[in-house]
């Protein structure tokens, strides 16, 4: 089946405290977007890549992922208020052709081909897949006051992490019906899941970390050079 890769790049990364936009950070020699990027463009099958970036930025983002993410291979699309209306003006960009569609994080730039590969079987199976991790920690539900409520059992929750995958006109069918409804959430699944569409979850990595915080971009240097290694 016929791919295409969404990468959102368009956030502020206020929470990493630094002038540059988190996904602007070097890691290992190269930006965290180019990382992100290339797990598409290194990937057979994806003859669409897009990344959505900061309006007025693509001058820069072409300067900071090229040459070792080829800016040619890449379409870049200004995002918009939120990342659902920045993938949303992504998914605009996708051809009619494209049967699957991979939604991923740019501030995810570890996530591993073979991660990649389990997902697109998942989804071109089931139609949706996501991947996640089992809840380590115990989890407390709180009231505005900051007084516990409940304690869910953690045996079904799960920490979701991206790429996630869809078939294109299901994902296309949520986010119109989410901009007909006022719809709004933190992830590309949630939507799906509100238009009535099953989603398959397979394990995720640990080592998909999201950086968000100067501590995340270490240990992702960390995780790096441990896979040098091998």
């Amino acid at each position: 089946m016929k791919a295409a890769a969404i990468v959102a790049a368009a956030g502020t990364g206020l929470r990493m405290k630094n002038e540059t936009r988190k996904q602007y950070l070097i890691l290992a020699g190269k930006s965290v977007l180019a990382h992100s990027l290339n797990l598409f463009l290194d990937y057979s099958g994806f003859e669409t890549v897009i990344a959505v970036i900061p309006p007025g930025e693509e001058d820069a983002v072409k300067k900071l992922i090229g040459p070792l993410c080829p800016a040619e291979q890449v379409t870049l699309v200004a995002g918009g208020s939120s990342r659902q209306e920045s993938v949303r003006r992504g998914l605009a960009q996708v051809p009619d052709w494209v049967d699957l569609v991979c939604i991923h994080d740019a501030a995810r730039p570890l996530a591993s081909p073979a991660l990649l590969k389990n997902l697109l079987l998942a989804a071109e199976e089931f139609g949706a897949a996501i991947p996640v991790i089992a809840v380590s920690d115990t989890v407390k539900e709180i009231n505005n006051e900051g007084f516990v409520t409940a304690t869910p059992s953690r045996d079904r929750l799960r920490l979701v992490q991206t790429p996630q995958v869809f078939r294109r006109e299901i994902l296309k069918k949520a986010f119109e019906m989410a901009r007909q409804s006022g719809f709004e959430a933190t992830d590309d699944a949630s939507l799906v899941e509100a238009a009535g569409f099953a989603v398959k979850t397979i394990p995720g990595e640990t080592a998909n970390l999201k950086i968000t915080t100067p501590l995340d971009l270490i240990m992702a240097m960390q995780l790096l050079k441990g896979v040098d290694k091998r």
